[in-house]
Order: structure tokens, then C-alpha cells, then sequence
């Protein structure tokens, strides 16, 4: 068996290119996770809102109540920068927030606390608002319940 990891073997290089592969994505994910502590999914989140842009990109924002504010909100999207820029935005404006002040949150609101977007992305904005008044929905028509609300991931217009 030493015969397969001696230096400078193919089996060598591959095993040494994998764990350095693998650094690099655990410090990848690492740093991910600080720049933007929205990102991800929550453990028992109230809400759960799934919708889908007519770009293709698809946003799903959770969120946690207690009382009647939000005391934690996470995104994820499978789209763009844009979109992983709106998702992040709409999340942190939805912190400490009731349900009616999440109703004012829309894609301009979104749009200021991205500092900008060019007028091709406006759609991520959109499909952010919409995935956050989409989860308002869920939320004050199952309040009460104890298990999360999900949509069916409907088709947002953007």
C-alpha cells in the first residue's frame, strides 16, 4: 500500500489536491457565513415562503416570531448576485419588524438598502419583496399555529 501515496505519484497529487479543495471550500463557506449571517436556513422557523421569479430564480425567506416581531430571518436563492444582494436586504429589513411593517417593505425599499441596483436586476427586488409579503401571508393566516407555513413556490411576477 505505500506504493500508491509515494511522492510525486498521481494518487499523491490527487489526495493532496482534494484536502487542499477542501480548505479552500470550508473557508469559503466559513467567511460566507460571517459576511452575511442571513444566508442559509433556520432551525423551526413560524413561516416559510418559497417563490419563483419569472427569471428562473427561485428565493425562499423563513422567518421567526416572537411576540408579534421578527426576531430572526434567513434567504436563500439559487439566483444571481442581484438576487442573493435582495434576499440579504430583504432579511435584514424584515428584523424587529411586525407583520404590518413588513407589508411596507417593497422592492424600493430593497432597492435603497442594496445601494443601487441596474435596472436589469430590478426583478431580484421584486421577487425579494414578494417572497417576504409571500411569507407575511403565510404567517398571519396560520397564525397560531405550531408548525411552519409553506407556499408551493409560485411564480412571482418580476
Amino acid at each position: 500500500m505505500d506504493w500508491i501515496l509515494t511522492p510525486g505519484s498521481t494518487m499523491y497529487i490527487m489526495v493532496g489536491a482534494a484536502l487542499v479543495i477542501g480548505l479552500v471550500l470550508t473557508l469559503w463557506i466559513l467567511i460566507l457565513s460571517r459576511i452575511n449571517p442571513t444566508l442559509g436556513t433556520m432551525d423551526e422557523p413560524d413561516v416559510v415562503a418559497l417563490a419563483k421569479g419569472k427569471c428562473g430564480d427561485s428565493m425562499k425567506i423563513s422567518l421567526k416570531f416572537n411576540g408579534d416581531r421578527v426576531v430572526d430571518a434567513k434567504y436563500w436563492t439559487d439566483g444571481c448576485r442581484s438576487s442573493n444582494e435582495c434576499g440579504a436586504a430583504a432579511t435584514r429589513l424584515a428584523l424587529n419588524k411586525t407583520p404590518e411593517e413588513l407589508a411596507d417593505i417593497d422592492y424600493m425599499a430593497i432597492h435603497k438598502e442594496v445601494g443601487g441596483l441596474p435596472e436589469e436586476d430590478w426583478h431580484c427586488a421584486t421577487l425579494a419583496a414578494g417572497t417576504l409579503h409571500e411569507s407575511v401571508r403565510l404567517y398571519l393566516t396560520g397564525q397560531g399555529r405550531n408548525t411552519p407555513r409553506e407556499n408551493n413556490g409560485e411564480v412571482i411576477e418580476t
